[in-house]
């Protein structure tokens, strides 16, 4: 775009929507450690205990952890493949507003 800064504006939009995709990320990540230590300690504790009822409660609770899991994986795979999308798209729109002759390098 021109000198009046429009094109710095969706330069800094893109710019703040990478940054929340990452601090999203992280959160993911932290959420994901934070289940499968759940996941530990309930297999421990099914080992532990003798008694039927909690063991077998134990083990509900490990089997919606690791669907938990898997839904964050997917998740994670998702804001990841948007972000490449949304990078690529923004490299292309600015290499199709460059004036003939010029070139990005």
């Amino acid at each position: 775009m021109g000198q009046d800064g429009t094109n710095g504006l969706g330069k800094e939009l893109a710019q703040a929507h990478h940054e929340k995709a990452k601090a999203t990320l992280l959160a993911m990540k932290e959420f994901k450690q934070y289940l499968e230590r759940m996941e530990k300690d309930l297999i421990r504790i099914s080992k532990k205990f003798a008694n039927k009822e909690i063991t077998q409660g134990a083990q509900l609770a490990t089997t919606g952890i690791r669907e938990a899991l898997h839904y964050v994986t997917i998740v994670g795979k998702v804001i990841d493949k948007t972000e490449r999308v949304v990078a690529k798209r923004n490299t292309s729109s600015e290499s199709s507003t460059l004036p003939t002759g010029d070139t990005l390098v």
